[in-house]
């Protein structure tokens, strides 16, 4: 009943008026919304009549609620990205002006969508989105996600920058500079087309299943974003090398080796660490 009362009210029909469309009397509408009672299908049928809505509509409306419910309550755990694992909020502060909490609001908000966009695409027979779009796509699909959850929950202190431009985030205290995002798969560096100076906020993830299980290998990648790392720093146009990367159109300004190990680590989930190490030893991670 949560779809007809949501269409009900778009459309600024009250209990009244749906009974005198339908010949039920308005208390049978209140014990559907409160769940006391259910309709029959020829009930169904006439609201939606009513309602000038397809019957197969609503229907259809209704699964896409309980799938993406269904989502959420799966990774109610597996996706929280619990805070015990965020670290480093001084460093995270002093370089951003944000607080832990609130990028951890931002990854959850991150893989919410995410997940409504799966459930969409679910109900309509097709693949989830990160079968349907190339990684880079969803890496930069991603990023986006992730810039406008921070956008909202900086607390008025970033706000976004149009599409496609530089930087992501734009400061609006004159105590910190331009932020911008960069997100990459796996254990890849994160890139740019262009090597600009800048405080950077780097995400890397991996694709984990239905479960949020991960494991190591492409042949074993799942279809869910779960992000195993963030990390802040001040980037100069030296920390970048050029690179004529298979598949990039251009050339692509990557961020070096050194320079990622020796930003700040503020995030760090080590269930999902990307690669395995002989000795054991993950420098920056330990």
């Amino acid at each position: 009943m949560d779809e007809i009362r949501k269409e009900r009210t778009r459309q600024g029909m009250n209990y009244e008026d749906l009974a005198a469309a339908t010949g039920l009397h308005r208390t049978t509408f209140g014990l559907y919304d409160r769940g006391e009672r259910g309709p029959s299908f020829e009930v169904l049928a006439q609201i939606s009549i009513a309602l000038g809505i397809p019957l197969s509509e609503l229907v259809r409306r209704a699964e896409v609620g309980v799938h993406a419910q269904k989502i959420q309550e799966t990774f109610a755990t597996k996706r929280e990205a619990p805070i015990g694992l965020f670290r480093n909020e001084n460093s995270l502060r002093e370089t951003t002006g944000l607080s832990l909490e609130a990028l951890r609001q931002a990854i959850r908000e991150c893989y919410s969508t995410l997940d409504t966009i799966d459930a969409q695409l679910q109900s309509h027979g097709a693949d989830p989105v990160s079968r349907l779009v190339e990684l880079a796509n969803l890496s930069s699909m991603t990023g986006n996600l992730l810039a406008a959850g921070l956008a909202g929950t900086s607390n008025g202190l970033y706000k976004r920058n149009k599409p496609h431009a530089f930087p992501d985030l734009i400061p609006q205290n004159t105590e910190y500079g331009d932020l911008e995002i960069k997100v990459a798969l796996e254990s890849n560096k994160p890139k740019g087309h262009l090597p600009k100076a800048g405080t950077y906020l780097t995400f890397r993830y991996v694709l984990c299943d239905e479960a949020g299980e991960y494991t190591r290998g492409k042949e074993h990648r799942g279809t869910k974003v779960i992000i195993w790392e963030v990390k802040v720093g001040r980037i100069r146009e030296q920390d970048f090398d050029l690179s004529n990367t298979a598949g990039d159109s251009g050339k692509t300004a990557v961020i070096k080796t050194a320079v990622i190990n020796s930003m700040s680590l503020v995030f760090f989930d080590p269930d999902y660490l990307p690669y395995s190490s002989k000795t054991g030893v993950y420098p920056g991670y330990n």
